[in-house]
């Protein structure tokens, strides 16, 4: 898979973005942790494409649909919003 990063949508015209600011999430952070989140976001948008999320299945059936999101695995922890009528994933949080 070739990463796209933020702002570059997916096939679906989908794509990621860092709410309020790339700087204000990811601050400091290395070059590589950036890669991992872009990866983990890059993954959490072509499964938003498809109206899904990672923990509670279909985004249709959501009755809060743009509410606060996690996601986690052993690396990080990310906070995000699905929006569908914007066709985008932001980013609002990052523990690592």
């Amino acid at each position: 898979m070739t990463p796209r990063g933020e702002g570059v949508e997916n096939d679906s015209g989908w794509a990621w973005e860092c709410d309020p600011s790339r700087l204000w999430v990811l601050g400091d952070m290395p070059a590589a942790q950036q890669e991992l989140v872009g990866a983990v976001m890059d993954g959490l948008v072509d499964l938003a494409a498809m109206a899904i999320d990672p923990k509670d299945g279909s985004l249709y059936e959501d009755p809060h649909p743009m509410r606060l999101r996690t996601y986690e695995d052993e690396h990080l922890m990310v906070w995000y919003q699905t929006i569908p009528h914007r066709r985008r994933v932001y980013l609002k949080r990052v523990n690592l």
